[in-house]
């Protein structure tokens, strides 16, 4: 329990720490301007990962500025794969259990997903695109699936998923 509160402490700390200490200097301020986002391939990504059990695996990649992954990983064969492109979009994933299974991708600015995982066999596939969006997901029990597809802006949802194998697709266009 000790390394889990040292992890959520990193993740408060580093969650607040990114936007002021990591774009402190002209190059890097440089760097962020859209005219100057095809030279570079990311500035000032934050990646805060904990995996305790055997057979966890996260699968990240974050292209732009300011992007922010948290990842909780506790049980067996959990696995974590998100990929973010843009500025200031953030993951925060936590699972525990067995074999739950996360994939993440957002592409734009200001994107929000959040996973809660607890349980056994698990599947979570959200892809958001535009500004603004979120995605908040908490799966309890067994057996559970939930897709969600977003493209706009301003674009939210929430899906509570209890008890053995209930599934949820969600697409919203604006």
């Amino acid at each position: 329990m000790k390394l889990e509160n040292l992890v959520k402490a990193l993740f408060l700390l580093s969650a607040t720490g990114a936007w002021a200490a990591d774009l402190d200097s002209v190059s890097e301020l440089a760097a962020t301007s859209e005219l100057e986002f095809q030279n570079t391939i990311s500035t000032a990504n934050l990646g805060v990962i904990y995996q305790e059990g055997n057979l966890n695996q996260v699968d990240a990649s974050q292209l732009g500025t300011l992007n922010y992954l948290s990842a909780l990983q506790e049980g067996y064969r959990n696995y974590l794969s998100a990929s973010q492109a843009g500025n200031e979009n953030v993951v925060i994933s936590r699972q525990k259990g067995e074999d739950n299974i996360a994939a993440l991708l957002q592409a734009g600015y200001e994107n929000l997903i959040l996973i809660n995982q607890i349980g056994f066999a698990h599947q979570a596939g959200i892809a958001q695109f535009g500004i603004q969006n979120s995605a908040q997901v908490n799966q309890i029990g067994a057996y559970h699936n939930v897709d969600i597809y977003q493209s706009g802006n301003g674009l939210h949802t929430s899906v509570t998923q209890k008890g053995t194998a209930i599934t949820t697709i969600i697409n919203q266009y604006n």
